[in-house]
């Protein structure tokens, strides 16, 4: 056994806990995510006009009663877990007994995203705030996501374990893909403006960027994998990233047949597997950007120099 796998097995013992509620972090924000879709695309996202209670209540009569107040109520259920479980694993890595780990920081940024998530969120329903807010609720969400798929491969065994990849230059695919991962944001941004203003011009810059965004991806996988191919991971993460893409595709096209052209009006609630094919195509762009942001951190990971400071 080598001296970095007999090092790393007391490190992969700890921190296994905190890996399983980094996953369980992770399983809540993207049912928050579909959740969410849900709600936007039935026209549900104002069912109660408060916040953080819904109608005053913890589980008012109308969660269980009507779809809006259902999809609205359990999406903010699900947001208040998430947020639960990401402050739990970052007080669990600060003052837990733990090996220093690098997801430490990631997981206080990831805190700090959630919350401010949830603050835009809450604001906007109760001060009426204009679609900007929906937007940027949307998009925190989406990085919130990408960001808890970051610190469960950084308090992975696969991260400790993974060697420098000799035959490139340390950085090396860096750029490639954090522009992928940049091209992927913005696509969330400009899907959500179509979606929250019912701009033409908006939903149409998404749909011409789509193009754009397939190949950065694209791009960025074959050199990861041509490249670092050998690093564990790196080919089944590209491998997912491209089937994902072209279901993505697929279900846009789905979602432009199939859409409102009122945009998200509460009598879309009467057209559910419309709103269920939209919010999909949704839920799969935030695993894309998701995807993204894991393959670029285990691009980091290989790539780093040899004489930066290792941590567990």
């Amino acid at each position: 056994m080598s001296s970095l796998a007999a090092h790393s097995l007391p490190a992969a013992d700890a921190l296994r806990g905190p890996l399983r509620l980094a996953l369980l972090a992770l399983g809540f924000a993207t049912l928050t995510i579909l959740l969410g879709a849900m709600t936007t695309s039935t026209g549900s996202g104002l069912a109660y006009p408060d916040f953080p209670l819904s109608d005053g209540q913890l589980m008012p009569e109308k969660s269980y009663t009507t779809v809006p107040g259902f999809l609205e109520h359990f999406h903010r259920l699900a947001a208040a877990t998430t947020g639960l479980l990401t402050l739990g694993l970052a007080l669990w890595l600060q003052f837990g007994r733990l090996p220093a780990t690098t997801a430490r920081g990631t997981a206080w940024f990831c805190g700090c995203l959630t919350l401010t998530q949830g603050l835009v969120g809450g604001t906007g329903v109760l001060k009426g705030l204009p679609a900007w807010s929906s937007v940027t609720h949307g998009t925190l969400a989406q990085l919130t996501l990408a960001t808890l798929a970051w610190i469960s491969y950084q308090l992975s065994p696969s991260y400790r374990a993974t060697p420098i990849v000799a035959t490139v230059a340390p950085g090396s695919g860096r750029k490639l893909a954090m522009i992928a991962l940049i091209g992927l944001v913005a696509q969330t941004v400009l899907g959500a403006l179509a979606r929250h203003t019912n701009s033409p011009h908006a939903l149409w810059t998404h749909v011409g960027n789509a193009f754009v965004v397939f190949l950065l991806a694209a791009i960025a996988s074959a050199f990861a994998v041509g490249r670092l191919g050998e690093t564990p991971g790196v080919k089944a993460h590209s491998r997912w990233l491209l089937i994902l893409l072209l279901v993505q595709v697929v279900l846009g096209f789905v979602a432009l047949v199939v859409r409102n052209e009122d945009g998200k009006t509460p009598e879309n609630v009467e057209k559910l597997g419309a709103a269920l094919f939209i919010s999909l195509h949704v839920l799969v762009g935030a695993l894309l950007t998701t995807l993204i942001a894991s393959l670029a951190a285990h691009v980091f990971r290989a790539t780093r120099s040899p004489a930066a400071q290792e941590r567990a």
